[in-house]
């Protein structure tokens, strides 16, 4: 019997993000938000008068150039890479369901 998703709160830039995921994959959600919230407020150290937003395309651009390079991430030998980018696309669609629950309707 498979297991029910759990919602999981991970911070990021000082703001708390609530995201389902199931059980297996809270580790990896949880590592991959503070290795982005390491990411993001490097650039907010070293910018001065830059968004939220732009520092997070910013450090997508960064996090997506160093998997591209193959440098800085290393991955579990069990893991390939059509298997993380299907935990990137589950991840991701877990968080815009969540964004779009907590918005006001």
């Amino acid at each position: 019997m498979p297991q029910s998703n759990h919602p999981v709160t991970v911070r990021v830039m000082e703001k708390d993000y609530r995201i389902v995921c199931p059980p297996e994959e809270q580790g990896m959600l949880l590592r991959t938000a503070e290795h982005l919230n390491d990411e993001m407020a490097q650039i907010r150290q070293t910018s001065k008068v830059l968004s939220s937003e732009r520092i997070a395309v910013l450090a997508a651009l960064n996090i997506t150039r160093q998997l591209l390079e193959g440098r800085e991430l290393t991955l579990p030998d069990e893991i390939d890479n059509g298997e993380l980018e299907g935990r990137i696309d589950t991840l991701i669609h877990a968080m815009e369901v969540g964004e779009s629950q907590q918005s006001p309707q």
